[in-house]
C-alpha cells in the first residue's frame, strides 16, 4: 500500500493597497454612520432660550459639555466595529464585499487579540493627516507580504477570501 501524497497548502495571495483601501472606505462609512447615531446627540449644542424682537428671531445656545464624550464614544464604536468583525469572521463588511480577509501569516484564523492590535494600530497608518493612510500604503507597497503596521505587529496578512 502506498502512502497518500502530502497536500501542500496553496500559497497565500496577498492583497495590495487598492482593494484594501476600497474595503477600508466602505468600513469607515459604515462605522461612521453607526457612531454618528450614538454620538450625535452628545455633539449638539444645548438650547437655552429663544426670543423674537424687532422682527428678528434669536436663539441662545451653549456648547454641550458632553461633546468630548461623544468623540470618545465614536472612536470606541469604530474600534469595536473593526475588532469584533475581524475577530469573529476575519473580515469586515468592506472586506466581505471585496472578497478579502485577514489571516495569520501561516494562514490560520486570527483571534480577537490580533484583531484588536490591527485595529488600534490603524491610527498609525493615518498619521500623515494631509494624505490619510499614506504611511499604511507605503508600508504595504514595500512589504513582501503586503503588511501595514497593524499586520506586522499582529503577524497577520490580508489575502484573497
Amino acid at each position: 500500500m502506498t502512502p497518500a501524497p502530502e497536500m501542500t497548502p496553496a500559497p497565500l495571495q496577498y492583497r495590495s493597497v487598492g482593494v484594501r483601501f476600497v474595503a477600508l472606505l466602505i468600513d469607515v462609512i459604515i462605522a461612521g454612520i453607526i457612531a454618528s447615531v450614538f454620538a450625535s446627540p452628545l455633539e449638539t449644542s444645548v438650547f437655552n432660550s429663544a426670543s423674537f424682537t424687532n422682527g428678528t428671531f434669536h436663539v441662545s445656545t451653549t456648547a454641550n459639555p458632553l461633546a468630548g464624550v461623544g468623540s470618545l464614544i465614536s472612536a470606541l464604536i469604530v474600534l469595536f466595529y473593526f475588532t469584533l468583525l475581524l475577530g469573529a469572521y476575519g473580515q469586515t463588511v468592506g472586506m466581505m464585499a471585496l472578497k478579502i480577509k485577514v489571516v495569520k501569516e501561516d494562514g490560520s484564523k486570527i483571534g480577537y487579540v490580533d484583531a484588536l492590535v490591527r485595529s488600534l494600530l490603524l491610527i498609525i497608518d493615518a498619521i500623515p493627516f494631509i494624505i490619510p493612510f499614506l504611511l499604511g500604503a507605503i508600508l504595504i507597497w514595500t512589504s513582501d507580504k503586503r503588511q501595514r503596521t497593524g499586520d506586522r505587529a499582529a503577524h497577520t496578512v490580508v489575502v484573497k477570501a
